[in-house]
């Protein structure tokens, strides 16, 4: 019958250039009834599985892996990897294929677009207006962002798109990488500089065992008067203990975060007024929605026939 494919995420078939890649390659595609119950439809289907297709909210560990025999292939609609088991995958011989830069451009807007909200007093001046007390309803004016001086965590394609949307705007920017020797074109600065110096810290970085819990207590109270933190990565890259404490300490900051259940895990509450959300939309634009599913179909495809 051939190889068979199985897709957790029904909108990736209504993208005529990622079915017609898959199914090029597949005679048979199994898509899940619903995205919640997908990865125990997956588990039914066992060893007639070849190839996987999951987003950022299916775990794909050992015990999952251990149901799929015949799995040669996953591919992931993301640029994280932090929601599969690598080591697991890589000692099974399972193909991973994933999307790393392609939503770089999206994210590096939603990015700046919540440096201004919350510079702007974007929401507080919406709910001011609503509430009819205008100008009074704001606690705090708006800020110029020409001329801030901005810290960049990161220096991957999200953090390349980013600077020079910033630099654009008259903002001096320095960067904070591992290795800057990799990256000779960019100014860098180590993290308590770049904590202790910048009116705005952008974090663009991927959640490693190394960048979990990397922004605590120590970096966050060092931030000047008013700062700013956007977090487009993922908020365990915060610390929470050391967010709160310095949330208690300091009514001046502002946070801005686009991940998963910010209102579920307390986050929302815990911020509260000087907070912006969003859900994990950063990277899922129109555009670059449609763009990781090609590269991941079409990457699946080519791993499965090479």
């Amino acid at each position: 019958m051939g190889p068979t494919v199985f897709v957790a995420l029904a909108d990736l078939l209504a993208n005529p250039s990622a079915r017609a890649a898959l199914e090029r390659q597949f005679p048979r595609i199994v898509v899940a009834t619903e995205r919640v119950r997908a990865l125990d439809e997956l588990t039914d289907l066992g060893a007639s599985v070849d190839a996987v297709i999951v987003g950022v909210r299916e775990r794909v560990d050992a015990a999952l892996l251990d149901e799929l025999p015949n799995l040669r292939v996953l591919g992931s609609v993301s640029v994280g990897t932090d929601h599969l088991d690598r080591p697991a995958l890589d000692g099974r011989g399972v193909r991973v294929v994933t999307t790393p830069g392609v939503n770089a451009v999206s994210v590096a807007e939603h990015a700046l677009a919540m440096i201004l909200g919350l510079a702007k007093r974007i929401v507080p001046a919406h709910a001011a207006v609503l509430s009819g007390e205008d100008r009074a309803g704001l606690a705090s004016p708006p800020v110029e962002v020409r001329g801030l001086r901005v810290g960049v965590l990161g220096a991957g394609a999200t953090a390349g798109a980013l600077v020079p949307l910033l630099k654009a705007l008259g903002t001096e920017v320095l960067s904070w990488t591992r290795d800057p020797a990799k990256h000779p074109g960019l100014a860098c600065a180590d993290l308590a500089t770049i904590f202790r110096r910048s009116d705005v810290v952008s974090v663009n970085l991927p959640l490693t065992p190394e960048t979990r819990g990397l922004v605590g207590y120590d970096l966050l109270s060092a931030l000047p008067r008013g700062a700013i933190v956007v977090n487009v990565a993922r908020k365990e890259i915060v610390d929470r203990a050391g967010l709160a404490r310095v949330l208690a300490e300091r009514q001046d900051l502002r946070f801005a975060v686009d991940d998963f259940e910010l209102a579920a895990d307390g986050t929302v509450e815990l911020v509260g007024e000087r907070g912006l959300w969003s859900p994990h939309v950063a990277g899922v634009t129109v555009q670059a929605l449609a763009a990781m599913q090609d590269a991941v179909a079409t990457g699946v495809a080519e791993a499965m026939a090479g």
